[in-house]
């Protein structure tokens, strides 16, 4: 994670509702001096450097641990003086990344055999050499292509095959000895991988953490824009939305998918499998609500510009609700206890308060916007409510329950004014009032299946 969204999660720790979030003044980079550009560009690197080691340091500690174990053990089993090769294919199956896939981590044992056993074999028919290494590297990646699509294997056959061309034997080694120790290679990087991967749940966390953060971004940029009336503001953080906000979502599916397999198939990672699988049904509403943002985000953009840019502080302190509500999903998440998502339903009940189109469409002088503004400012608030009922089926609500928390939509637009109708006989039919099993469920937390629903 970057220092700048490191200051920026630090900086929305305050009370928002009372004070705008602060953007603070841009400064054009060719006004700095040379001296203090390489400084900060230093000072990034550095805290980028330090992050990205604090984040992969068990995977590090992991490749170490089954490259050495490789090594032991192939000279213990086998009797070979220097078994190289099972450190080197040990560590290039666990590698640096954690977030693998059990397929993949398959493929690159299952390469690195085919690889092996290839290059042994022209070793032992045509020797070493130059041209023995084109003839061979030609053959393997062929064989690959024609055995599986995936590139992964591909690469790990050739280049596994490449090595035991270029390695010079040792003192002892038998013709297979190389098979063998790439053998015990990844029979090591395999079981250090089951036993050793840790706490599934510490993936998801860490894509969420990233996720919701953006999303916090999103909110308390919009939220600005609507307090200033600056469509500009809105219109940036639109475009960032629709530059970055797929990959975050990507990067949650992958963790998901990896932390789903280590639960499967981990020992250490059987006891998290239902804390798992909230995480992952936390996605399916989460994801809704990213596009969502999108899609407010436009609609934000129009509604200013239909009412001029008048100031709208209601709207904006909408939006900061909706931010702390966020904040409460990313803390359910990051926290290493059961995963419970009752004060983020709190805050979501808050934030629903606000959606009604009489409260959150008056600007700051009171004045409700014309009709000119009606169209703009009504699918603003929809898509505000569609975000809020996203939310709420995140925290394992289902469609119905989440719409109870909302206030009623029945509206007359008509003339410069929006408020509600009477509530009549045929219109409780339409849309039932909330009642109090929204209240309810703020109590009881649902996101724990074993509780009495």
């Amino acid at each position: 994670m970057s220092a700048s969204r490191k200051n920026r999660g630090e900086q929305r720790t305050g009370d928002a509702r009372t004070a705008p979030a602060h953007i603070p003044p841009t400064t054009t980079t060719g006004s700095l001096p040379v001296v203090e550009r390489a400084r900060g560009r230093f000072r990034t690197w550095l805290s980028g450097g330090v992050s990205r080691g604090r984040a992969d340091a068990l995977t590090v500690g992991r490749a170490a641990i089954a490259a050495s174990l490789a090594y032991l053990l192939s000279g213990l089993i086998w009797g070979h003086e220097h078994p190289f090769f099972s450190s080197i294919v040990a560590f290039i199956i666990i590698g640096f990344g954690i977030e693998k896939k059990m397929r993949k981590v398959v493929e690159m044992a299952g390469g690195v055999m085919v690889g092996v056993l290839l290059g042994e074999l022209t070793r032992q028919l045509l020797g070493s050499g130059a041209w023995q290494i084109l003839v061979v590297v030609f053959c393997a990646g062929m064989i690959a292509r024609f055995l599986e699509n995936s590139s992964l294997f591909g690469f790990q056959v050739t280049i596994q095959s490449l090595l035991v061309m270029i390695m010079p034997t040792t003192p002892g080694m038998t013709p297979g000895g190389r098979v063998l120790d790439a053998l015990t290679g990844v029979t090591v990087a395999l079981l250090i991988h089951l036993l050793l991967s840790g706490n599934p749940r510490r993936l998801q966390s860490r894509a969420a953490n990233s996720f919701y953060l953006e999303l916090e971004d999103a909110l308390v940029s919009l939220a600005l824009a609507a307090r200033t009336g600056d469509r500009g503001v809105a219109q940036a953080a639109l475009k960032n939305l629709r530059d970055v906000s797929q990959k975050y979502t990507d990067e949650w599916q992958l963790a998901n998918d990896v932390a789903n397999e280590m639960a499967t198939f981990s020992p250490s990672g059987l006891r998290h499998a239902d804390d798992v699988e909230r995480i992952q049904h936390l996605l399916v509403g989460s994801d809704r609500a990213m596009r969502n943002m999108r899609v407010i985000a436009r609609r934000e953009v129009e509604f200013l510009d239909a009412v001029r840019g008048d100031a709208h502080s209601t709207l904006a302190d909408s939006l900061l609700a909706a931010r702390d509500a966020v904040q409460e999903l990313r803390s359910a998440v990051s926290t290493d206890e059961d995963v419970d998502f009752t004060a983020a339903r709190r805050e979501l009940r808050l934030f629903c308060s606000y959606l009604s189109p009489e409260l959150l469409l008056r600007n700051d002088e009171g004045m409700r916007p014309g009709r000119a503004g009606h169209f703009e400012g009504v699918t603003l608030t929809i898509q505000l409510r569609s975000l809020a009922i996203d939310l709420l089926q995140a925290t394992g609500l289902t469609a119905a329950e989440a719409k109870r928390f909302l206030p009623s939509l029945v509206i007359a637009a008509d003339g410069d004014s929006i408020g509600p109708r009477p509530m009549t006989v045929e219109m409780r039919a339409v849309e039932p009032p909330a009642t109090t099993e929204a209240l309810e469920l703020l109590i009881t937390d649902r996101s724990d299946p074993d509780r009495r629903r």
